[in-house]
């Protein structure tokens, strides 16, 4: 029933779950020895292989080892992963209030980075979820984060801004460096969690799904765009349309996504590059009657894995949909053909690319290419080469925005647009 990595590793591995996160450039698999294996982006130390070169293949991350490795999630430049024994690990860029100085030679290039699994302080922990420079944990039912607290993605009640000059006003952000635990949830037992660029989502065992976070385009459900800095109860999953035990939970950058009564998938936030915003959950009927059991977001595309089929949809420019090399974008859901006919455990999203684990008895897995890299490993551009581009405009951050930078979108004010 699991899927390998033998062409890309030479070794038989048995895979138990893929992971990514709708703000990641860069994936993970987690094989049946509990071991932990990353490609994609690396940058900023975001693979946790002890260095910044980039890897087009899986590679194992070794310093898990002697670890058994139950879930992972990446954010924008960091990653963060759980353990059989409750433990959780994290390793990337540390520094949540303003990495523009990371590009100063000024500057030692590892100050703020982490190039190997480090254990995070936590406890009890049995999943994981990272936002764009946040991450949230779930443990022993309380959910606990940590990172940048713009938005008031912390959920502590506050939105941690601060200002940083005396003579003017320069509003940051608080990096908030301890796991704290969210405010609110002390009477309930959360059973999910999910994050989003800058929101977050749970759902506890009352039925009760709650969103806290940036407000933008109305991701929270709360039918205003307003922040919110703690978790707020959504209106809708109430009384006769309770949030099931074992529901899907999925956000993106501007959407949320959750399964109310009878199995029905809700949706609300930005949806379409030129649709209206959905202020509250609404049904996705083009999924009614499909038994959904796998969800995934990327910034705006969507993935669901139901019955003996894969369903694709979103603004897609990379192919990321599945669709084949005719077809790139999708504005309702639309079943993905090449993989129509089997069974798929999981799908996992990320920054234009979609993962895809899919039983080894597959009909249509033999008929798939294969794809080999003819470079597996590409080596970091020096310190000096990175410094360089950025005075010449190649590496400018983004001063403001859902993907800016802490510092940067302090200067567009503490609301959502």
């Amino acid at each position: 029933m699991l899927h390998t990595l033998e062409r890309c590793t030479s070794q038989d591995v048995k895979v138990m779950f893929i992971a990514a996160g709708p703000a990641a450039c860069h994936c993970f698999v987690g094989d049946s020895a509990g071991n932990l294996w990353s490609w994609g982006r690396n940058e900023k130390g975001q693979l946790g292989h002890g260095d910044f070169a980039q890897r087009n293949v899986p590679a194992k991350v070794a310093g898990l080892d002697g670890k058994f490795v139950i879930g992972a999630s990446g954010g924008r430049n960091h990653s963060a992963c759980v353990c059989q024994d409750g433990s959780s690990y994290a390793w990337g860029i540390n520094q949540h209030v303003d990495v523009a100085c990371l590009f100063s030679l000024n500057v030692p290039l590892g100050a703020d980075i982490i190039l190997t699994p480090t254990r995070c302080v936590i406890e009890n922990c049995t999943q994981v979820a990272c936002g764009i420079d946040f991450t949230m944990w779930l443990c022993g039912g309380r959910v606990m984060t940590a990172g940048n607290g713009q938005y008031g993605v912390i959920g502590d009640g506050v939105d941690h801004s601060y200002n940083a000059k005396d003579s003017s006003i320069q509003i940051l952000y608080e990096a908030v460096a301890t796991p704290r635990r969210v405010a609110g949830l002390d009477d309930v037992t959360v059973l999910k969690i999910a994050a989003g660029h800058n929101h977050c989502l749970c759902y506890d065992d009352q039925g009760s799904c709650y969103s806290w976070g940036n407000g933008g385009y109305g991701r929270l459900g709360h039918k205003i765009q307003q922040d919110e800095d703690k978790p707020r109860k959504i209106e809708v999953f109430t009384r006769r349309n309770l949030v099931p035990k074992d529901a899907i939970l999925a956000a993106g950058g501007t959407s949320s996504f959750c399964t109310g009564v009878a199995g029905q998938v809700h949706c609300w936030g930005k949806l379409k590059v030129n649709g209206d915003n959905q202020m509250y959950p609404v049904p996705v009927n083009d999924l009614v009657g499909w038994n959904v059991r796998s969800f995934a977001c990327g910034p705006g595309t969507f993935a669901a894995a139901a019955d003996n089929s894969v369903i694709t949809w979103g603004a897609a420019t990379n192919g990321e949909l599945g669709f084949g090399p005719n077809k790139k974008s999708s504005a309702n859901p639309a079943k993905c053909e090449p993989l129509d006919g089997g069974y798929t455990h999981q799908v996992a999203c990320g920054i234009g690319f979609t993962l895809f684990l899919v039983d080894p008895a597959h009909p249509r897995l033999a008929e798939t290419t294969e794809w080999v890299s003819s470079i597996p490993v590409e080596e970091a551009p020096s310190l000096e080469a990175t410094a360089a581009a950025g005075a010449k405009g190649g590496n400018k951050r983004k001063p403001a925005g859902e993907a800016g930078t802490a510092s940067g979108a302090a200067k567009a004010g503490k609301k959502a647009k």
